[in-house]
């Protein structure tokens, strides 16, 4: 089995694989892309079922048999998990260091039955089975008091480490907060503990009334450009109401409109990017209650999603010190977007 280990220093947990042969050449050797699939040989087809792991959920068309074509979105367990669901949760102390035992969730959820569709070709109905299908599996794995945190992440693209062209995400459940987002919650539990509001509205609220940085708005939900974006033309999207828990969520359609919109223009005015997308969520309170974590968390803390295009790569300083160079201020990234024209480019 895997296991989680924390770094005392940083704090960072990371996930050591304990695999029995290691392919060195694979991992030092600076390999092409791999040719294209075609869609009979992709095991995310449709029809090609057989291919993978028995499915755990899946939106159908009535009639339809599991593990058979007939979906419409379908979620499967990785069939190289760095996680897995079975087994005792155990820690234990390595001198200074602490050691989590490799337990989780980790799945593949497929977006879409066809081979080459993906977000901005989906249909607005279809993109909302995709996210009542996160929902879903978002409330059935915090089921396992288990796991404290369940993150969604969708990498597009070769440099971004996606393998198959067909559109899918990882879900993943994991019996430590990560970093990033335990970051989040901290910091955002300690503004509302001295201001009594949540500072994920207030970002709303300033965002909307200074319009420097908004990309879309449509009363419901908010994108925009971050203040501090480490990236050029980073992208959250908000909900508007304070709301922390996505599971929650009863706006899918209008959700599934902003999406559709914010990857359509991230293809057609960045010239279709890698990117990384994760949403970032309310922990798994029936894990947190156990030790009292989190008691405000209703209050102070919003769900969001975070969208980074992968458009150049890390300098050695930013490597090096953890400070990050963004060379498009977020004012100009979101007017870019906005008005869908690159200064000097037509």
């Amino acid at each position: 089995m895997n296991e989680l280990r924390r770094d005392p220093i940083s704090g960072r947990w990371t996930i050591i694989e304990k695999r029995e042969k290691i392919n060195f050449h694979s991992l030092l050797k600076n390999k092409p892309a791999p040719p294209p699939q075609e869609p009979g040989e992709c095991p995310f087809c449709e029809g090609n079922e057989h291919k993978t792991p028995p499915e755990t959920y899946a939106i159908r068309k009535p009639g339809t048999a599991p593990n058979t074509p007939g979906w419409d979105v379908r979620v499967i367990p990785d069939h190289d998990p760095v996680l897995q669901p079975h087994g005792p949760l155990e820690s234990w102390g390595y001198g200074i260091y602490d050691i989590v035992s490799g337990i989780g969730v980790h799945e593949i959820l497929i977006e879409h039955p066809a081979h080459f569709s993906n977000v901005p070709d989906f249909s607005a109905t279809h993109m909302e089975k995709v996210l009542q299908t996160v929902q879903a599996r978002i409330l059935a794995i915090k089921k396992d008091p288990r796991f404290r945190y369940v993150l969604l992440h969708k990498n597009y693209g070769e440099a971004s480490g996606t393998t198959l062209e067909h559109a899918y995400s990882h879900i993943l459940a994991t019996p430590i907060t990560p970093t990033r987002v335990k970051i989040e919650l901290e910091n955002a539990k300690a503004y509302f503990n001295f201001k009594e509001r949540c500072i994920y509205c207030d970002l709303v609220h300033m965002e909307m009334d200074k319009k420097e940085r908004m990309v879309l708005e449509d009363g419901v939900f908010l994108a925009i450009t971050p203040f501090a974006s480490h990236r050029p033309f980073e992208i959250w999207i908000l909900p508007e109401e304070h709301e922390t828990f996505f599971e929650q969520n009863e706006h899918l359609p209008a959700l599934a409109e902003t999406l559709i919109e914010i990857f359509r223009k991230i293809r057609d005015v960045l010239g279709n990017p890698d990117y990384i997308m994760t949403l970032h969520n309310g922990p798994n309170i029936s894990a947190s209650r156990r030790r009292g974590y989190w008691k405000t968390i209703h209050q102070d803390f919003h769900w969001h999603i975070e969208i980074v295009p992968r458009l150049h790569s890390y300098s050695s300083f930013e490597m090096g010190s953890g400070f990050s160079i963004n060379p498009v201020p977020p004012e100009i990234a979101a007017r870019i977007l906005v008005e869908e024209i690159i200064p000097g480019m037509g």
